[in-house]
């Protein structure tokens, strides 16, 4: 394997401050929707409320595999280590997550870091139960090793300091939308293609390689991109390219 390299390690990063996205080196914005809220402010208690993610899995639950091949689950434990485990959002330790890859390729992965796991910003949480996801896993073969391409997307509920202030459901939810290919080897997995966005997010944040959700930076009104925000939401379409955020 130590011939191999892996390929499109930078992941494409898509974002928003004001209802947009994110993309590395381009930017610009989306308009915003309507989401049915509160009088008073953004729903803490059901954050994914009216959002595309509000019917979606808790956590570790939406990310089913398809069969009991153990290529899924391995698959599926590296999303967990690098989406969701505490230890990577937090405190930021990519322990876990390196050590089920292959150890040629954990040095190029730590190199683009930020591409393949998240990390909250310094003084941003989630609400409880603040994560949902939905995607799929597929089986395929490359260079004689079985593979698994996984397209998921990760929404993140974030805690506000002062949920009354805030206008619309989508200024508390950040979204991820990873689609990474792994092959399976004897030494440990080995990331082959990677490409992604991130939807409704601060972009300062985003060019320093964290996650955070809308509010912690002032919005953009001059800055839009019509379109459907569910779209953002879904495995089903290509992945978005919109150059916004700027």
């Amino acid at each position: 394997m130590s011939n191999k390299v892996v390929s499109a390690l930078a992941l494409i990063v898509i974002g928003a401050v004001l209802f947009g996205l994110y993309r590395a080196g381009e930017f610009g914005e989306i308009t915003p929707h309507d989401v049915s809220l509160p009088q008073t402010g953004v729903n803490v208690e059901m954050p994914f409320a009216g959002t595309p993610a509000e019917q979606w899995q808790e956590g570790e639950k939406g990310i089913v595999v398809p069969d009991a091949n153990p290529a899924y689950e391995q698959v599926r434990q590296a999303l967990i280590a690098s989406r969701m485990d505490p230890a990577i959002l937090n405190e930021h330790r990519p322990d876990r997550y390196l050590a089920m890859l292959a150890p040629e390729v954990r040095e190029h992965v730590t190199k683009e870091l930020s591409s393949w796991i998240t990390r909250l910003k310094q003084g941003t949480k989630l609400l409880p139960n603040g994560i949902r996801v939905s995607g799929k896993m597929t089986l395929g073969e490359k260079d004689g090793y079985p593979t698994v391409t996984a397209d998921y997307v990760f929404a993140y509920a974030f805690e506000p300091p002062n949920p009354k202030k805030l206008l619309n459901q989508m200024e508390i939810v950040a979204a991820i939308r990873e689609q990474v290919t792994y092959m399976i080897t004897p030494e440990g997995l080995w990331p082959s293609d990677s490409t992604g966005f991130q939807y409704s997010i601060a972009c300062t944040a985003a060019k320093e390689g964290f996650l955070a959700p809308q509010f912690v930076e002032p919005p953009k009104p001059d800055q839009g991109l019509p379109g459907d925000e569910k779209k953002y939401f879904s495995t089903d379409g290509q992945m978005p390219t919109e150059n916004t955020c700027d």
